[in-house]
C-alpha cells in the first residue's frame, strides 16, 4: 500500500516508546496498584474484580474504531488519549488507597483503560499511515516490545516507588510522567486527517466497505482466523507458577523465570518475529512461530522435570512466544489501509483477546485434573492442530484455485 502525500513515519526502535504507555499502565495497575491495596487490606476477591475490569476494555475496542477514523487526525487521538489515562493515573496519588474508596478506584482504574485502549488504537492508525508494507513486520515487533516491556517498566518501577521512594504519591505521579514522555516520537511523524472533506454517510459507507472486504476477501478471513484460533497464547504460563512444585523450583526461581527477566526474554523474541516479518511471508512466519512455540511447551512438559529446567524453559517459550506475539501484530498490521484502519485493527484486536480467556480456562481444568505435563501437553496440541489446520486451509484456497469461500 502506497502511503498518502504528506504522510512521513520514523525509524521502527521509535515504535517502541509509543507503545509503551500500553504496557506500563496495564503493569502499574496490576502489579503495583493490586500490591498496595492488599496490603492496606482490601480482599483479593475485590482487587482480581479490579484487575478484570481494567481488561476488559480489550475486547471493546471495535467501538472505538469508527470514532477514530470519523473524526481527529491520528496523532492528535494519540495525544489526547494519552494525555487523559496518564492524568487519570496521576489521581492515585490523590485516592487514598482503602476498601472504602473501592468504587472511586475501579472508576478512575477503567477511565485509564478506555484511555490508553483509544491511544492503542489510534497507534495502528499511526502505522497504517505511516510505515509501508514491507516494514510493518518491524514495527510490529518493536511495538510488542514496548507493550510487553512496558508492563514489567510500569509494575516494576511502579511498586519501586511506592515501597522505596515517597509510596503511592511518587509511584503514581513517576509513572505519569514517564507515560507522557513516551509520546515525544509522535512529534516526528506526519499522518493525514483521516476525514478530509468527505461527507459524514461517504465514511460511514466507506467503513463499512472495508469491514466487508476483511470479510469477504482471502487476506481479510485469514487474517480474521489466525488471530482467533488457539495457537502462541502463553495460557499455561499463568499457572506455571502453582505447578512449579513438579520442577521442585525454587521461589527464587519462579521469581526470576516468571517475572521480570521471563518478561525480557520475550522482547528479543518480539523484534526477531517483526524482522523475519519483514523478510518473508507473514503468514508463513506466523504459522511456524506458532507451531515452534507449541513444540516449545510440549518440550517442556516431557522434558526433566528440574528447577534448571523450569528455568530454561521458561525463558525459552516466553523467547518463542515474542516471536509469535510479533507475527500476529504483524498480520494485523497488513490488513491496514487508509480507509479504515482503527476500525478493522479494533476488530482484529478484539478477536485476538477470546481465545486466551477461552483456553486458559481450558488448560486450567487439565491441570486441576491430570496435572501440569497434560495441561502443557493439551496447549501444545491445541497449537500444532490449528497452525496445521490454518496451514492447510491457506494452501487449499490459495489463489487460483477453485476453492469457495463457504467450502474452506
Amino acid at each position: 500500500m502506497a502511503l498518502s502525500a504528506g504522510a512521513r513515519g520514523m525509524p521502527a526502535p521509535f515504535y517502541l516508546l509509543l507503545q509503551l504507555p500500553t504496557g506500563m499502565t496495564r503493569g502499574f495497575v496490576t502489579v503495583t496498584l493490586a500490591y498496595l491495596l492488599t496490603q492496606a487490606g482490601v480482599g483479593v476477591g475485590a482487587v482480581g474484580a479490579l484487575v478484570a475490569l481494567y481488561v476488559a476494555p480489550e475486547a471493546w475496542k471495535f467501538f472505538f474504531g469508527p470514532m477514530l477514523d470519523m473524526s481527529l487526525s491520528p496523532r492528535v487521538w494519540y495525544g489526547l488519549s494519552l494525555a487523559v489515562g496518564a492524568l487519570a493515573l496521576a489521581l492515585f496519588a490523590l485516592i487514598p488507597l482503602e476498601p472504602g474508596n473501592m468504587a472511586l478506584i475501579t472508576a478512575v482504574a477503567l477511565t485509564v483503560s478506555i484511555a490508553i485502549n483509544l491511544m492503542g488504537s489510534s497507534f495502528t492508525t499511526l502505522v497504517a499511515a505511516t510505515v509501508p508494507d514491507d516494514r510493518r513486520g518491524s514495527v510490529a515487533g518493536w511495538g510488542q516490545s514496548g507493550n510487553l516491556g512496558g508492563a514489567g517498566l510500569g509494575g516494576g518501577l511502579g511498586l519501586w516507588l511506592a515501597t522505596h521512594a515517597g509510596g503511592q504519591v511518587t509511584a503514581s505521579l513517576g509513572v505519569a510522567a514517564l507515560c507522557l514522555a513516551c509520546a515525544t516520537p509522535v512529534l516526528l511523524l506526519r499522518a493525514p486527517r483521516t476525514t478530509g472533506a468527505t461527507a459524514f454517510g461517504a465514511r460511514l459507507r466507506e467503513l463499512w466497505g472495508a469491514l466487508m472486504e476483511l470479510l469477504r476477501t482471502r487476506n481479510g478471513v485469514l487474517a480474521l482466523i489466525a488471530v482467533t484460533i488457539p495457537v502462541a497464547l502463553g495460557a499455561s504460563s499463568g499457572l506455571l507458577a502453582a505447578v512449579s512444585g513438579d520442577w521442585h523450583a525454587s521461589a527464587d526461581v519462579v521469581a526470576l523465570t516468571l517475572g521480570a527477566v521471563g518478561g525480557l526474554a520475550t522482547l528479543p523474541g518480539c523484534v526477531l518475529g517483526g524482522y523475519l516479518c519483514d523478510r518473508y511471508p507473514k503468514r508463513i512466519v506466523y504459522v511456524g512461530s506458532a507451531l515452534a512455540s507449541s513444540l516449545g511447551l510440549a518440550a517442556m512438559a516431557v522434558g526433566p522435570h528440574t528447577s534448571f529446567a523450569f528455568g530454561a524453559f521458561v525463558l525459552a517459550n516466553a523467547f518463542l512466544l515474542g516471536v509469535a506475539w510479533a507475527a500476529v501484530a504483524a498480520v494485523i498490521y497488513e490488513q491496514l489501509d487508509g480507509r479504515a484502519a482503527a476500525t478493522v485493527g479494533a476488530v482484529l484486536a478484539s478477536f485476538c483477546n477470546l481465545p486466551v480467556v477461552v483456553v486458559t480456562a481450558v488448560v486450567a481444568g487439565v491441570a486441576e485434573r491430570h496435572g501440569s505435563t497434560a495441561m502443557l501437553l493439551t496447549e501444545a496440541g491445541l497449537g500444532v492442530a490449528s497452525a496445521l489446520a490454518y496451514a492447510l486451509l491457506a494452501w487449499l484456497w490459495r489463489p487460483g484455485t477453485r476453492v469457495a469461500l463457504a467450502a474452506a
